[in-house]
């Protein structure tokens, strides 16, 4: 109790150098963290437990104290800590370390500028060059991203496979959006060599730039993701400008989107069968899906069919409105026309949902009338042609929607002698107006038959809303 050293273990004396032995003790027994250095000078990190030891008339007679290292578990816990917080590949910090960066950034005063970043080529990378190529792509990219920013007061995170964010504390010195944009497009298209190859790279880019105090940290970096795929829409190597009014269109238009599988589970989507003329005499019903939306109003058939295939429902939506349609045309005796979205009209499994649908209702397959989407031709040519072509094995009448007479769509009605397409919407300018009179005649001449929503002159048949 005098403070002399009684004696150590030869398990602490190897842990600790003599001197240090007498610094364990303080004045009051507990548990502590302490760092020492070992007789190389490397830290060792200890937890050091010290009690009191009493004797039999309960008087403290010794100090003693218990010394674990924990050297290995603390370096192994600040790997853990680093690792849950970086990017393994790049070494750059992570989502989960960025959002209470940008959280901290927001409660300070002053302007910042948020860029979301999508690396356009690491998909063609990956495929053509390996996974290699492409995870060393993703480090220069880093690297570049960071000499960018260099002289700014910058965090460079990577939040996603091939995402990238910059966040910026503005300075008087901080370029414009504009000339921020040009010299990460520079510092990113010069070429970078892979497997022997020299490789260029393109990114598209969402700006936002703010100096709203306590603004919400994920609501920014939605801004900066919904403007970078704004941006992308465009083409690839865009970048764009945080627009409030058009971001919250989109939004509006988004929500919409998201609620459409909830809407068609609960049958809040229905199928109407609008009359199909010919010389004033109904031939044939046409299929269009009704979805009266409870905030934002009506959804017209193209709209549900569009976001259909957004949401990856396509398939889904199919199966219901061939085995509907079907079933109507069974129990009304009358061909029934189905208008088919894009995503729907190059799936492999149309044939089998159209197969299916009506074996379910008895109907013979010339009653069945799919009018695929023209614009697939743009990008899937042969998938469309192989539906084409096995649906006229079976018998199913086959049309275009959509259709603007370009010549690609000319060459396919001819090739696969469909029964009858449904124009785009016209132009109204007079020269589009007399090339659409002048080529009706000529598809007539063919025996396609021309049906239009909106009294189309010349058309065959009209669908009547």
């Amino acid at each position: 109790m005098n403070g002399a050293l009684a004696g150590a273990n030869p398990a602490v004396t190897a842990m600790l150098p003599a001197a240090d032995l007498t610094t364990l003790f303080s004045t009051e027994p507990g548990r502590v963290q302490r760092q020492f250095a070992n007789a190389d000078g490397d830290p060792v990190w200890t937890t050091v437990t010290q009690s009191v030891v009493r004797g039999l008339d309960g008087q403290p007679q010794w100090h003693v104290a218990v010394v674990e290292d924990t050297t290995e578990q603390r370096v192994l816990r600040d790997y853990l800590r680093h690792q849950a917080l970086h990017d393994v590949l790049t070494g750059l910090p992570n989502r989960q370390s960025f959002l209470p960066k940008l959280e901290q950034v927001l409660s300070r005063p002053g302007s910042i500028t948020l860029c979301y970043l999508d690396v356009d080529s690491v998909a063609i990378v990956n495929d053509g060059l390996g996974y290699e190529s492409g995870d060393e792509l993703l480090k220069v990219v880093a690297q570049r991203l960071t000499a960018v920013v260099a002289d700014e007061n910058a965090t460079v995170a990577r939040i996603g496979g091939d995402e990238f964010v910059v966040l910026i504390e503005d300075s008087p010195t901080t370029p414009g959006i504009s000339a921020l944009a040009k010299a990460i497009e520079a510092a990113l298209t010069e070429p970078v060599l892979l497997a022997g190859h020299g490789v260029g790279v393109s990114a598209g880019m969402g700006f936002v730039r703010t100096s709203a105090r306590g603004s919400d940290a994920m609501a920014l970096l939605r801004q900066a993701h919904s403007t970078l795929r704004r941006a992308e829409s465009g083409g690839k190597g865009q970048w764009g400008i945080y627009d409030a009014g058009q971001d919250a269109r989109d939004r509006s238009r988004l929500s919409l989107i998201a609620t459409m599988p909830g809407a068609l589970q609960n049958g809040e989507i229905a199928l109407d069968y609008l009359p199909v003329e010919q010389d004033g005499e109904q031939v044939a019903s046409a299929v269009r899906l009704r979805w009266h939306e409870a905030e934002t109003g009506p959804v017209s058939h193209e709209d549900c069919l569009r976001f259909a295939d957004d949401l990856g429902l396509s398939g889904q939506l199919a199966d219901w409105v061939l085995e509907e349609a079907c079933a109507f045309a069974a129990t009304e005796q009358l061909p029934v026309l189905v208008r088919l979205s894009a995503d729907q009209s190059r799936d492999p499994d149309l044939t089998a949902q159209v197969a299916e649908a009506l074996r379910t209702a008895e109907l013979p397959p010339q009653w069945l009338w799919l009018s695929l989407a023209a614009r697939t031709l743009a990008g899937d040519l042969d998938a469309l042609e192989d539906n084409l072509a096995t649906l006229a094995d079976m018998g199913v009448r086959r049309l275009l929607h959509g259709i603007t007479f370009a010549l690609p769509e000319l060459s396919v009605v001819e090739r696969h002698v469909l029964h009858g397409v449904e124009p785009a919407k016209p132009p109204t300018e007079p020269l589009a107006r007399k090339a659409l009179a002048a080529i009706l005649p000529l598809l007539q001449a063919t025996g396609v038959l021309v049906i239009s929503d909106d009294e189309l002159p010349g058309a065959d048949l009209v669908v009547r809303s």
